[in-house]
C-alpha cells in the first residue's frame, strides 16, 4: 500500500502532517515484542497500554495511515471483553500483549468504567466500516454480538427508571461507573449528555445493519434531549442530569462538546447559541489537558465552523504533544476534516465538502483509502475538487459539496466545481 501524503499551498499544513504521521506510527507495537497484539500506543505515554476512549478516536487517524488490522485487533479486544459478570460494560485498558491493565483493573466488580465508552465502541467500529467496507467489522461475532448488546443487554441492566437511558450511580467514582468521560466533574451527574449523545450515534450506527426499530430509539432518545434538556433562559443545553434529578447546565467540558459532534443537538439556532457558548467557555475555562482539544475540530467541522476548527486544530499542531492522541487526529482533521471526507465504503460512495479555512487555499491528499479504492483528493478553497482514482474495484460514485454526483471508474480523474463561497 502507497504512503499518504499531504501537500498545501499552507506550509504549515505540510510540516504538521509530516510530523503527525511520522509520530503516530512511532507509536506501533505491533512487532515490538513477542506476544504483542496488532496494536498501537493510546494513553499516556508513560503508560504501555491501549485506552478504550483513545482507540475509539485515534482509529480514523489509524486507518488513514494504513493500520487497519490495528484498528480491528483493539477494538474486537475491547468488545470481547464485556460480559456478563462485567455487566456488558468493556474494560478500560490493556496492555499490548491483550492483558488486562492492573492500574485499571481489580476485578469482574471492580475496574474503570464509563458509560460513553461502551456506545463510543459501536459507533467508531462501525465507522470503520464505513471507512474500509471490511465485512469483518459487522461479521465477526464478537463485534456483531457487541454492537447489539451495547444498544440492549448494556442498557436493560444499567436503566434504573425504564426509559431506555442507561444511568451511572452518580458517585463520581470511576471504578464504580461514571455518566461522562469528563472525570474531573465537580458534580457528579447519573446521566450526561455525552453518554446520551454517544448512545444517539450508536443507535444510528446499529439502525444502518439492523434496521429502523434502533433510528426510532435514537429518534427518541433526540426529541427527549431537544424537549427536554434545553434552557430558554440560559440559552443553551445541560450538560447531565445530578443525583437530585436536577438538570445540571454548567460547562462540561465533554459533556458539552459531544453532543454537538454526534449531530444530538441537531441544527439551526439552538445549536448555534449552544456553540457560542461552547466557544466563550472555552476561552474563559479551557480543559486542562490537550488530549480534551483534539475532539474540537470535529465538533466545529461539523456544524460549518470552519475557522473555529482550524483555530482549535492549529492549538493541536503548535502543541507538538507527545501524547498519542494528538498526532493520530492531527492526521485525522488535516485529512478527513479539511476535506469534509464521508465514505461509506459498502455501497462504493464517498462524500467531500469542503471546510478549508481561509488560511488554506490548497489541500491535496494523495492515496487516501476508502475500501479498496486507492484517491487523490485535491481541494481548492471551497470551489474546486479534483478527485483521481487510482485504483479500485470498480466504479466509486462520489457527491461534492452542492454540486451533486459523478461516477468514476478506475484510472479517471474528474474535476467538479460548486458555488460555494470561499472563505475571507
Amino acid at each position: 500500500m502507497v504512503a499518504l501524503t499531504v501537500t498545501s499551498d499552507n506550509p504549515l499544513v505540510e510540516e504538521a502532517f509530516s510530523w503527525a504521521r511520522k509520530r503516530a506510527l512511532g507509536w506501533v507495537q505491533t512487532d515490538v515484542a513477542k506476544g504483542n497484539l496488532p496494536s498501537y500506543w493510546a494513553g499516556y505515554p508513560s503508560r504501555d497500554m491501549f485506552y478504550s476512549r483513545d482507540v475509539c478516536h485515534q482509529a480514523v487517524g489509524a486507518h488513514l495511515l494504513g493500520l487497519d488490522a490495528e484498528n480491528f485487533a483493539m477494538l474486537r479486544h475491547f468488545a470481547r471483553s464485556a460480559t456478563a459478570a462485567r455487566k456488558w460494560y468493556p474494560l478500560w485498558a490493556f496492555h499490548f500483549d491483550g492483558t488486562p491493565a492492573a492500574l485499571d483493573y481489580r476485578g469482574d466488580d471492580d475496574f474503570v468504567r464509563e458509560i460513553p465508552a461502551v456506545f463510543d465502541l459501536t459507533w467508531r467500529s462501525l465507522e470503520q466500516y464505513a471507512w474500509t467496507g471490511d465485512r469483518a467489522w459487522i461479521d465477526d461475532p464478537d463485534l456483531a454480538a457487541y454492537y447489539r448488546r451495547s444498544v440492549e443487554d448494556f442498557v436493560a441492566g444499567h436503566d434504573g427508571d425504564g426509559d431506555g437511558i442507561p444511568e451511572a450511580s452518580g458517585t463520581g467514582d470511576i471504578f464504580v461507573g461514571t455518566a461522562t468521560y469528563n472525570e474531573h466533574s465537580e458534580a457528579p451527574l447519573t446521566v450526561a449528555s455525552d453518554g446520551l449523545a454517544l448512545h444517539y450515534a450508536a443507535l444510528l450506527a446499529v439502525a444502518r445493519l439492523h434496521g429502523d426499530s434502533y433510528r426510532e430509539q435514537a429518534e427518541r432518545i433526540q426529541r427527549r434531549y431537544l424537549d427536554g434538556w434545553w434552557s430558554e433562559s440560559l440559552g443553551r443545553f445541560a450538560r447531565g442530569r445530578s443525583v437530585s434529578g436536577e438538570l445540571d447546565f454548567a460547562w462540561g467540558l465533554e459533556a458539552s462538546w459531544i453532543a454537538p459532534m454526534t449531530g444530538l443537538t441537531g441544527d439551526g439556532p439552538r445549536t448555534e447559541a449552544y456553540l457560542d457558548f461552547v466557544e466563550q467557555q472555552l476561552e474563559l475555562a479551557p480543559p486542562a489537558n490537550i488530549e480534551a482539544f483534539s475532539y474540537l475540530p470535529e465538533v466545529f467541522f461539523r456544524h460549518r465552523r470552519d475557522e473555529s476548527a482550524w483555530r482549535w486544530l492549529r492549538h493541536l499542531i503548535d502543541s507538538r504533544d507527545d501524547y498519542p492522541e494528538i498526532s493520530f487526529t492531527v492526521v485525522q482533521h488535516l485529512v478527513a476534516g479539511l476535506l469534509g471526507l464521508r465514505p461509506d465504503a459498502a455501497t462504493a460512495t464517498l462524500t467531500i465538502d469542503s471546510h478549508l479555512p481561509a488560511a488554506v487555499g490548497r489541500l491535496t491528499a494523495d492515496h487516501v483509502r476508502v475500501g479498496a479504492w486507492d484517491l487523490r483528493i485535491s481541494q481548492t478553497g471551497r470551489h474546486t475538487t479534483e478527485l483521481t482514482v487510482h485504483s479500485g474495484p470498480g466504479p466509486l460514485t462520489v457527491r461534492v459539496g452542492t454540486a451533486g454526483r459523478t461516477t468514476l471508474t478506475p484510472g479517471e480523474t474528474a474535476r467538479v466545481t460548486s458555488q460555494t463561497k470561499d472563505p475571507s
